[in-house]
């Protein structure tokens, strides 16, 4: 028997107890702490130039590990570290507008959203 028959089977006896759901018999069965939604590569191109605070077309550190704690990341500063390894191409501490592409491809390849 169905268990959803099974129940309207108990509810719908002639029992001496009436019968009660539970207060939580609502509720759905599990509930994320956090949805995970994946961005295209335009969309974390915004949030890498939102982040741009000074307007100088170039992201710093600190401007990087605003960017990555939005994006979720559970250790910034390794992610900074990591994305100006794969994307400053000319070794000058920051991420221009010319690098951004690379920086996306490498933040895309690692799976970032927003949380």
């Amino acid at each position: 028997m169905p268990l959803v028959t099974y129940f309207d089977h108990i509810a719908n006896s002639s029992s001496s107890k009436p019968f009660k759901l539970s207060p939580f018999a609502n509720m759905p069965l599990y509930v994320p702490k956090s949805i995970n939604l994946s961005l295209n590569e335009e969309q974390l191109k915004a949030v890498f130039r939102k982040h741009d605070v000074n307007g100088d077309g170039c992201l710093s550190k600190d401007e990087l590990m605003k960017a990555f704690r939005e994006l979720g990341s559970r250790n910034p500063s390794w992610r900074v570290r990591r994305s100006l390894h794969h994307a400053d191409g000319n070794g000058d501490g920051t991420i221009s507008l010319d690098e951004l592409d690379e920086l996306v491809k490498y933040v895309a390849k690692q799976g970032y959203g927003i949380n």
